[in-house]
């Protein structure tokens, strides 16, 4: 670990905007936190069956382990998007980093993210990961402190088939122990109806206590789903803010129309209804609700268009898309010029990207709206960290004590996940096949507004 004499060191050079004299391409003798080693470890762990505008989650979401060695004997670890171009990008990015401070994971940003953000952000919560524990603070710390803690987060909805459905148990990627009854990965059983739905948002709050309540639309009949928030918000009361994510699959006719019906709810936000930034601005003057995004505005080359457009009033920050921290902090300012304000977008993920999610929502002042998270509808026993999963208390989740992203590895848990990604052959997201087995025609085109 860096004496605190070190450590002070660096930080005064920081804040003076001074760097070491050294040659290009090297580092100060006595540098902290060389960067010896890459460890990129591809995983599968058991996905629901989650319904989405792109078809049904299953039988795995994927992911890739980042585990980052050093010459003071520190690892810092990350964890980010799967699929093989990720895990591509990761280990052609050994060469780049190998002999690199892990302090200094700005200088070879730029590289990294150009060949993939999702790997970059992999690689930056790893370095962040090692700075943490060679210092002994938390990642929250090492960026400015908590602006918050603990950090609120949005329940997040979906329908669903049921995990034991013949369809479902008849995939062959399926190599695990899964099954019928007892042996079914959960026991949500089907939700399909607005009725459903609404038990479902119940037990959530039960369960976790959650304040804030988002539908994954795009699945059935626009109309069925507007009726699903009305079901939602009988049962719930109108202290529990909604919102509504049909990712892009409606038309801009279908979004206004129920846009209109959406207007007598406790609607926080209305998140891509339409594809675009044009539809959703036009859907935005149209309804004159809040508009939020995670497909119009992913990167900051969009940022020009919607300032000349106005489609959104919230922005859906990601790790994975943004380049990181650094960018999602970057993005705080620009919320503000713009007049938004954030959340947070989620994909499957396991625990150390929920760990990091935290930190994020913890330490951008401008991330004011709860985050959206799928954390829960991990299947207990299946997280890569050591110890039970992390607490959600009251719909908030503490800033983890521990140094770093303050969670540890579970070796055991990692190495069944990759056992499982090896022999699942699963290589990349495609939620269409088991969609098609479950609903023979599916397509997947635009939905039409129902009578």
């Amino acid at each position: 670990m860096l004496t605190r004499r070190g450590w002070l060191g660096i930080a005064a050079l920081g804040s003076l905007g001074v760097r070491p004299r050294f040659t290009e391409g090297s580092e100060p003798a006595g540098s902290p936190l060389t960067i010896t080693g890459l460890t990129v470890t591809p995983i599968a762990l058991p996905d629901p069956p989650l319904l989405n505008a792109g078809g049904c989650h299953g039988p795995y979401f994927l992911r890739n382990v980042v585990e980052l060695k050093t010459d003071a004997g520190i690892v810092g670890i990350g964890e980010t998007a799967g699929g093989e171009g990720t895990t591509l990008a990761l280990e052609k990015a050994r060469g780049v980093l190998v002999g690199q401070n892990a302090f200094g994971y700005r200088r070879f940003a730029r590289e990294l993210f150009a060949a993939s953000p999702a790997g970059y952000a992999g690689i930056e919560l790893a370095c962040l990961d090692a700075c943490g524990r060679a210092t002994g603070r938390r990642l929250c710390e090492l960026l400015g402190g908590p602006a918050r803690d603990p950090v609120e987060f949005s329940a997040y909805l979906f329908y669903r088939y049921a995990a034991d459905h013949p369809a479902v148990l008849a995939d062959e990627r399926i190599k695990d122990g899964r099954g019928r009854g007892a042996k079914a990965l959960d026991d949500w059983g089907e939700v399909r109806s607005p009725e459903t739905m609404a038990a479902m948002a119940e037990r959530f709050r039960k369960q976790w206590g959650f304040r804030v309540f988002k539908l994954k639309g795009g699945v059935l009949a626009p109309g069925q789903e507007l009726e699903t928030l009305k079901a939602m918000a009988a049962v719930l009361g109108r202290d529990c803010p909604l919102r509504i994510d049909p990712n892009g699959r409606w038309k801009v006719e279908t979004a206004l129309r129920i846009g209109q019906g959406l207007k007598g709810l406790p609607l926080e936000y209305y998140e891509d209804p339409v594809r675009g930034q044009e539809g959703m601005a036009a859907v935005r003057q149209g309804t004159g609700l809040a508009m939020s995004t995670n497909m119009c505005v992913t990167r900051f080359a969009d940022l020009a268009g919607a300032f000349r457009l106005h489609p959104i009033d919230v922005l859906l920050g990601d790790l994975h898309y943004f380049g990181g921290f650094a960018g999602n902090l970057a993005l705080g300012p620009v919320c503000d010029a713009a007049g938004w304000t954030m959340s947070q977008h989620s994909n499957n993920h396991a625990g150390v990207t929920m760990a990091a999610m935290i930190h994020l929502g913890a330490v951008v002042p401008q991330l004011t709206m709860a985050g959206d998270t799928h954390y829960p509808w991990l299947v207990e026993g299946t997280d890569i960290i050591e110890g039970p999963k992390l607490a959600i208390e009251g719909g908030r989740m503490a800033v983890p004590k521990g140094p770093g992203v303050g969670v540890t590895l579970d070796r055991d848990r990692v190495a069944r996940a990759h056992e499982t990604y090896v022999q699942c052959g699963m290589r990349r997201r495609d939620d269409g096949p088991l969609m098609r087995k479950l609903e023979p025609g599916w397509t997947g085109g635009l939905i039409q507004c129902s009578s």
